[in-house]
């Protein structure tokens, strides 16, 4: 939004082209909404899944397909916004400030650091 000016996918898309090193912060960011193996979703995902078979199959597998089809739309949004043809307004490169970095490492990390601190935590118990 701060580059382009606007929000929409049918202006910010091909942006692969135009930022690569914000790219890889944004799969990253993408990875842990989709629950994958590197993010405190995952952790929360399994207990929940796990907790629901109890309850009820139905339930269960309800979940289990509304978080199939919410890692799949992600996938499709990071797709959709980072390749493609590039809006025809914008012609430099950027490569970002240090504040950006900065505020999307703020963003990651603590994902990360907490799913290594359950895994310690369940190693002891």
């Amino acid at each position: 939004y701060e580059r382009l000016g606007s929000r929409s996918l049918l202006i910010n898309k091909g942006l692969l082209n135009f930022m690569p090193s914000m790219t890889l912060w944004w799969f990253l960011l993408s990875v842990c909404n989709m629950a994958a193996p590197p993010s405190l979703n995952l952790l929360g995902e399994i207990s929940l899944l796990n907790s629901i078979v109890s309850w009820s199959w139905l339930t269960m597998i309800s979940l289990s397909f509304l978080s199939f089809f919410s890692a799949a739309y992600t996938l499709y949004l990071y797709a959709y916004s980072q390749h493609g043809k590039i809006f025809s307004g914008v012609y430099s490169f950027s490569g970002g400030n240090i504040r950006e970095y900065f505020l999307l490492f703020l963003h990651w990390f603590p994902l990360n650091l907490l799913i290594l601190k359950s895994e310690v935590c369940l190693f002891w118990i």
